[in-house]
């Protein structure tokens, strides 16, 4: 068959982009089956030729040394994204696209396949309101040099854990101070004076709290500093127990040597707890059959626009239980 001027023309253009001879990247595809010619064209041209297809042919044959964005720019040129196919009724020929749009098509496959590092500001800051990704989390708390810059929008309701609606201008404007100055916990916004979050805590896990079973005090690394009681490394499930037991009558919660013995049995484990309580095992074992047992993780949310914070300065934050 004849040579195909579009195959040549994307084999060129692609070859340039990869610094390589066009020859070899002509022998590479026609190992795979990629011809010269219209059957060539389709084939490139066919759904069931993937980027990532193209991609593995240019590595086998070039080396792995090419650059990954290089590599998928390439192989965008071999699918005809610089050039595009018109066919009508009566003229089935070829037909070239502008510099320009040649230009675009490249920048774009580039441009979609930046490291994050690259993204402007706005860019990550709309993707992660979007998406809430971690790596756009980290990438944003490290601009902002860890401190508050997040503004959310007022909400009359409590926020939704992970769902907050973020004031991208405002936030914006505070993402770039951060870079010069310290920005305040609070802004005026449109009459309303309004908290600034770090980013971290709009994540949920961040925001997660532990509470004593004994006393319901947040525990620090599972320390709680009021019963002198360390939960660290102790099982939700032994933690449950250890709350039922300190419902109890029998139990004097108030009793730091009563407290140490409950706790030092629930190092070892539930089925010391159930052996020194047996009274409770039933009442567990249902609980925990129906998921009801006692609830010691709880979530921060965040305030709403009623909130005391709001109106007297009070800052409060209610609880969620999960």
């Amino acid at each position: 068959m004849a040579s195909n001027p579009s195959f040549k023309d994307r084999v060129t253009k692609s070859a340039e982009l990869l610094s390589v001879e066009k020859k070899f990247l002509e022998e590479d595809l026609k190992k795979a089956g990629i011809d010269n010619d219209s059957t060539g064209v389709s084939l490139l041209d066919s759904e069931t030729t993937t980027i990532e297809d193209l991609v593995g042919i240019i590595e086998t044959g070039c080396g792995t040394g090419i650059p990954n964005l290089k590599l998928k720019a390439a192989a965008s040129i071999l699918k005809g994204n610089t050039l595009t196919r018109t066919t009508t009724p009566t003229d089935n020929k070829m037909q070239v696209v502008n510099a320009d749009t040649q230009n675009q098509t490249i920048a774009d496959v580039l441009k979609a396949n930046r490291p994050i590092e690259q993204w402007q500001d706005r860019e990550l800051l709309e993707r992660f309101a979007k998406d809430k990704e971690y790596k756009i989390e980290q990438e944003l708390h490290k601009r902002a040099k860890q401190q508050n810059f997040i503004v959310l929008i007022p909400s009359k309701e409590k926020y939704e854990p992970g769902k907050e609606s973020i004031d991208i201008e405002a936030t914006l404007e505070l993402l770039k101070s951060a870079r010069k100055r310290t920005n305040p916990s609070m802004l005026p916004v449109e009459g309303k004076v309004l908290p600034v979050y770090k980013i971290t805590e709009l994540n949920p896990e961040d925001r997660i709290i532990e509470l004593c079973p004994f006393c319901g005090e947040t525990l620090y690394k599972g320390y709680c500093e009021k019963c002198q009681s360390n939960f660290s490394g102790i099982g939700d499930d032994e933690r449950a127990y250890v709350k039922l037991i300190s419902d109890t009558k029998n139990f004097d919660v108030t009793s730091f040597s009563d407290r140490k013995a409950v706790a030092a049995s629930a190092k070892k484990g539930l089925d010391d707890l159930k052996e020194t309580w047996p009274s409770l095992v039933q009442v567990f074992d249902e609980l925990k059959v129906t998921n009801s047992l006692p609830k010691l993780r709880v979530i921060m949310n965040r305030p709403s626009i009623a909130d005391p914070y709001f109106q007297d300065g009070n800052r409060s934050f209610g609880q969620k239980k999960f």
